[in-house]
C-alpha cells in the first residue's frame, strides 16, 4: 500500500481537483489521500478471511453457517410464512421454503451486478471450499435440517457505512415468527461478515436487537476521525460549498451523514461525501462506476490495457489494433474458454488472462446477452466471425536459422529393419 502513488496524483483525480479554487484544491487533495483504497480481490480475500475464521472450530448438531449476501430486501420478512396447526392444534405461522430470498439478479441495463455479485461469488467459493459448514442462501426448510441444522445465519457485505441496509434485514430476519422462536431458544445466532465498514457503521450493526457478532476486516476513517478538528473542519467546509446537495439517495455528507473516506475499484460508496460519488450537469464525481483505467494502479491493480497485452502475448494471440478494450478483452476471454464452460471455470479463465474473476464473469455475461457463446460456453456463428474479425494471426513458432553449407554423410549405417520383420523381445 504505502508503495503506491498518492490517489490525488493521478489524472483523473487532477481532473477532479481542478473543480476547486487553488485556495482549496490542497485540501480537497488531502481528502483523497485520506481515502480507504480496496480492490475486488482485497475485498474477496478480507471476507474469505473472516468466514473461515468464522468456521474454524465449529463442530457438533448445530455446527452450520447459513450465509446470505447483502442487499435491498423487498418485503418486511426475510422467508414467507405459513398458517399451521401445532399437536394441540393452536395456530401458529411457520417459515417454509428450500430457497432463501432470490438470487441477486444484474442491475437494469447492464451487466455487472453491484457488489452484491461479488459477495456472492465469494459465498459460492466459501460454499465449495467448507461444504459441511456453509449453506449457500438456503430457506427455513433447510436450515432447520434434521441431520444438520444451522446455528449461525450471517449477512456478508463489502461494506458496512451507516449500518442501514444491514439492520434493514437483520429487522426482516426478526419478523420472522419461525426465526425469532429459534433465537428464543437458544438454536441460532447471527452474525454479519463484511471486509470493510465505519466505527459507526459497525456499532450501530452491533446494536440491533438480535445483537449480531460483527466481523470485519479493515475499518474505514470518515471524516471525523481521519485527521485533527481543524483538517475535519475545512473538509466540511468544502462538502458545504462545492458538489451538489445530495447524492445518491444521501446527502450532503453522504448516507446517514456518514462522511466515509472509502473507495472500491468497482464503486464510490453513496456513504461517501456527494462531492466525491455524484455527477450533476456542473459536477463531475471523482468516477461512475467502475474506477477509470488510469486508476488502477490506486488500487493496486494493472490496467485493464495492459492485463490483455501481457495475456494475448502468453497466449499467441496478436489482436487487431484499435479494437476498443471491451471488445479486446471479450475476445480474450472467449480465446481462453476453448468452447468448454462449466461452474468454477471463471477461476481458471483469470488466471490464464490475469483478470480479476468479477472482470471474467462481466465479459462472459457480455457475450452470453450478445449472443456470441451459447450457455454452455460454444461458440455461436457471431462468435466465430467476432474471434475471426478481431484477431489477426496467430503467434507462429519462430523459425530456427540453419546452416547454408550442404550436409553430406562422411559414413552410412546400414538401415535398420522395418518394424514389421523385426521380432518383438517380450511375450507373444
Amino acid at each position: 500500500m504505502s508503495s503506491r502513488a498518492p490517489l490525488s496524483s493521478y489524472e483523473t483525480s487532477q481532473q477532479w481537483l481542478r473543480q476547486f479554487l487553488a485556495a482549496d484544491a490542497v485540501d480537497a487533495a488531502a481528502l483523497l489521500d485520506a481515502m480507504l483504497l480496496l480492490n475486488e480481490e482485497q475485498v474477496s480475500a478480507a471476507i474469505r478471511s473472516q468466514l473461515y475464521a468464522l468456521a474454524d472450530g465449529r463442530s457438533g448438531f448445530r455446527r452450520r453457517v447459513a450465509l446470505y449476501a447483502e442487499r435491498e430486501m423487498g418485503q418486511a420478512a426475510f422467508f414467507q410464512s405459513t398458517v399451521t396447526l401445532d399437536a394441540k392444534g393452536r395456530r401458529h405461522y411457520r417459515a417454509v421454503g428450500r430457497a432463501g430470498p432470490p438470487a441477486v439478479k444484474p442491475l437494469r441495463g447492464g451487466t455487472r451486478v453491484g457488489s452484491e455479485g461479488l459477495v456472492g461469488f465469494v459465498i459460492s467459493q466459501a460454499k465449495e471450499a467448507r461444504p459441511a459448514i456453509f449453506m449457500n442462501h438456503p430457506g427455513p426448510n433447510l436450515l432447520r435440517g434434521k441431520t444438520a441444522p444451522a446455528g449461525t445465519i450471517a449477512l456478508v457485505t463489502d461494506f458496512i457505512g451507516s449500518g442501514s441496509r444491514v439492520r434493514s434485514m437483520l429487522d426482516a430476519l426478526w419478523a420472522v415468527p419461525t426465526i425469532r422462536a429459534w433465537r428464543s431458544r437458544g438454536w441460532i445466532d447471527f452474525c454479519v461478515v463484511a471486509a470493510a465498514g465505519t466505527d459507526a457503521g459497525i456499532t450501530s450493526v452491533r446494536r440491533h436487537r438480535l445483537r449480531p457478532d460483527v466481523r470485519v476486516e479493515h475499518v474505514a476513517p470518515t471524516i471525523v476521525k481521519a485527521g485533527d478538528w481543524r483538517q475535519a473542519d475545512r473538509w466540511f467546509s468544502l462538502i458545504n460549498r462545492y458538489g451538489p446537495d445530495t447524492g445518491r439517495g444521501a446527502s450532503r455528507w453522504g448516507f446517514g451523514n456518514t462522511s466515509a473516506l472509502a473507495a472500491f475499484n468497482y464503486r464510490l460508496p453513496n456513504n461517501t461525501p456527494a462531492l466525491l460519488h455524484k455527477s450533476t450537469s456542473t459536477w463531475r464525481a471523482l468516477y461512475d462506476g467502475p474506477a477509470p483505467d488510469d486508476l488502477r494502479p490506486a488500487f493496486g491493480l494493472r490496467r485493464m490495457s495492459d492485463v490483455i497485452t501481457s495475456a494475448a502475448a502468453s497466449m499467441g494471440i496478436r489482436i487487431t489494433p484499435g479494437l476498443a478494450e471491451a471488445d479486446a478483452a471479450t475476445v480474450l476471454v472467449l480465446s481462453a474458454m476453448r468452447g468448454r464452460w462449466w461452474r468454477g471455470k471463471e477461476i481458471a479463465l483469470s488466471e490464464r488472462t490475469g483478470m480479476t474473476t468479477p472482470d471474467v464473469m462481466e465479459i462472459v455475461l457480455r457475450a452470453l446477452r450478445a449472443k456470441l457463446i451459447t450457455k454452455q460456453g460454444r461458440l455461436t456463428d457471431a462468435g466465430h466471425q467476432m474471434l475471426e474479425a478481431a484477431r489477426r494471426l496467430e503467434r507462429k513458432r519462430p523459425s530456427i536459422a540453419t546452416s547454408t553449407v550442404p550436409y553430406y554423410p562422411s559414413e552410412l549405417r546400414t538401415p535398420r529393419a522395418s518394424s514389421s520383420t523385426r521380432r518383438p523381445f517380450g511375450r507373444p
